[in-house]
């Protein structure tokens, strides 16, 4: 039993470990969560009017990443990283990629530099792309920001999520919606494997995961005990 409550404490050590300090962060905490030859997943789809009209899977690449200005004081001064994006069959995104372009409403970026969403945020808030219509999106696991507008009877709403656990974009979705008759169109670059973050989870819970592995040694000791 002695051996089992060993072998429990280092697992319960080891998850509150998880994160890797990450190095060479800037003096406002900023780093680079992907390197060079990252590859992500992606499903692209489109839906006119209720029908599905493209739904392809897309690889995208990390072919460079370049060093964070220290200290940046303008959303323009963040870092451009850029990417290799095809279709998973090898071939070229078509025409179909200029509603892409629509990531330009949101500061124009696929990857973001990670550990400082507060600071990220003011920047966003302070860019030339920032309108009354945008608001911030700050959970758990993501960052980024939301934009919403209605023109007679259609109601649209866009929003960009980057994973804050490396900072490579998540989501990037346009949706509109027919208020008459509820048919919705929409565009969606949608990452795989979003269903569950559990580095994000442990990062925002910490102290809850503390506790748990404190009960943990605690019922161990107490089972050693009567043993």
């Amino acid at each position: 039993m002695k051996r089992t409550l060993q072998i429990i404490l280092a697992l319960s050590l080891a998850s509150m470990f998880l994160i890797s300090p990450v190095a060479a962060a800037t003096s406002q905490g900023l780093s680079w969560g992907i390197a060079v030859d990252d590859e992500f997943t992606y499903q692209f789809k489109f839906v006119d009017e209720g029908e599905v009209t493209l739904d392809e899977g897309v690889n995208v690449t990390v072919t460079t990443r370049p060093t964070i200005p220290d200290p940046i004081t303008d959303w323009l001064e963040l870092p451009e990283v850029y990417i290799d994006l095809v279709y998973t069959n090898g071939t070229a995104l078509g025409l179909e990629a200029i509603v892409l372009l629509g990531i330009l409403a949101f500061g124009g970026l696929f990857a973001l530099p990670i550990g400082n969403f507060t600071l990220l945020s003011e920047l966003a808030q302070d860019s030339i792309w920032w309108t009354e219509n945008h608001t911030i999106v700050n959970d758990g696991s993501v960052w980024g920001s939301r934009l919403t507008g209605t023109d007679e009877e259609i109601n649209s709403v866009a929003y960009m999520h980057y994973l804050k656990s490396d900072g490579f974009l998540a989501r990037y979705v346009i949706e509109a919606t027919n208020t008459t008759d509820g048919v919705k169109s929409s565009v969606s670059l949608i990452r795989d494997g979003l269903g569950t973050d559990i580095i994000g989870w442990l990062q925002d819970n910490i102290l809850i995961v503390g506790i748990g592995v404190g009960v943990i040694i605690i019922l161990g000791a107490v089972v050693c005990r009567r043993k």
